[in-house]
């Protein structure tokens, strides 16, 4: 995927609903997600894999911490092939892993027979024999401590010592820059859905079909929405953007995901989120999260139960605490995998 973009890259002012939004030229995005090389969840930092897991590939620009029990891509290993590799690279941290913050029972699991990349190998040591000295499937433990000592990343093939840290797959902080401008350019669309959230918070929308339908709300009106029902679904020719403006609250926002209505796992990869101004986001409860999550200035911390049906793409994520095993703790959702399909276009529109 290529990871350039068109269109005008201006941030301005985010105006909610239909009452204000003049019309502006066409703004022309493409996929914003492109760039990604396939990977489910990208961020720009560091990340925290709590004890859940992630459907598809995760790339961590940063370092990488994880929890009792993380699984990465249950479904699939991605597209993303390294040079002279044999297997896709399901799991690839920019920076190194974290041992001394990570869960000290905590086992990081790469399904599918995904390839591991570390950009470094700081801490730990890569091992390709057990205890006993027998070829066994690869596992990344803590320099000096054997084969099944925890906390470690197992993987589920034999991928070669030698291939495991490598730097400089993906230049994360270009990539974000990038991000940043699409954010801000989807920021420039036009309303052209009417979303006015009324006071039961039972909000219904209905989409033109053939068209990239813009719905633009303030984060105090996106949490006041308790059931988001969709007269229609979207589809690969009418996807949904919901352009969300947190200036009210200085770029912090705290998501009470609403009860989607209309819409299943199956539209996932045409609607997104765009957080363009956000720098604190905290999904605290619930339900389902369905589409992109697209907020590359953010840093975000996911504690509901309920799982994101879609990409993400954060400056930093915190997906559910260390340990599942504390009375207290709650648990993030699981990651599906849904790329976003969708190439948005925005065209002048008055209300």
């Amino acid at each position: 995927m290529s990871a350039t973009c068109s269109g005008a890259l201006t941030a301005v002012a985010l105006v909610s609903g239909t009452a204000g939004a003049a019309a502006r030229d066409t703004v022309a995005i493409g996929n914003p997600v492109a760039g990604n090389n396939g990977f489910g969840v990208v961020t720009e930092g560091d990340a925290t894999l709590g004890s859940t897991e992630s459907e598809g590939p995760v790339a961590v620009g940063g370092d990488l911490t994880f929890g009792d029990g993380y699984d990465v891509s249950v479904h699939t290993a991605g597209t993303f092939t390294a040079p002279d590799d044999s297997r896709p690279t399901a799991l690839l941290v920019g920076g190194q892993v974290d041992y001394a913050g990570s869960s000290q029972v905590g086992v990081l699991r790469v399904l599918q027979s995904g390839y591991v990349k570390l950009g470094r190998m700081t801490g730990g040591r890569v091992l390709t024999r057990d205890d006993n000295g027998a070829s066994a499937d690869t596992h990344v433990a803590m320099s000096g401590f054997p084969y099944d000592s925890t906390p470690r990343i197992e993987l589920t093939t034999r991928q070669p010592a030698t291939s495991v840290t490598r730097s400089g797959l993906m230049d994360f902080p270009s990539l974000f820059s990038t991000y940043r401008d699409r954010a801000d350019a989807m920021a420039e669309c036009a309303a052209n859905v009417r979303a006015t959230v009324p006071d039961n918070g039972r909000l219904e929308i209905a989409l033109t079909p053939g068209r990239t339908n813009v719905v633009r709300l303030t984060g105090e009106e996106l949490d006041d929405i308790s059931t988001l029902t969709f007269l229609n679904p979207p589809a690969a020719d009418t996807p949904v953007l919901f352009v969300v403006d947190t200036t009210g609250t200085d770029g912090a926002f705290t998501w009470n995901t609403p009860t989607l209505a209309g819409v299943s796992g199956a539209n996932a990869p045409y609607m997104l989120w765009d957080f363009p101004d956000a720098t604190s986001m905290t999904i605290a409860s619930g339900d389902t999260m369905i589409g992109t999550l697209y907020a590359p200035r953010a840093a975000v911390t996911d504690l509901a139960s309920s799982d994101i049906e879609g990409d993400v793409i954060v400056k930093s994520l915190v997906a559910g605490p260390l340990s599942g095993q504390s009375a207290s703790a709650v648990d993030a959702g699981e990651i599906h995998y849904s790329p976003f399909a969708a190439e948005l276009r925005c065209e002048p529109w008055a209300p």
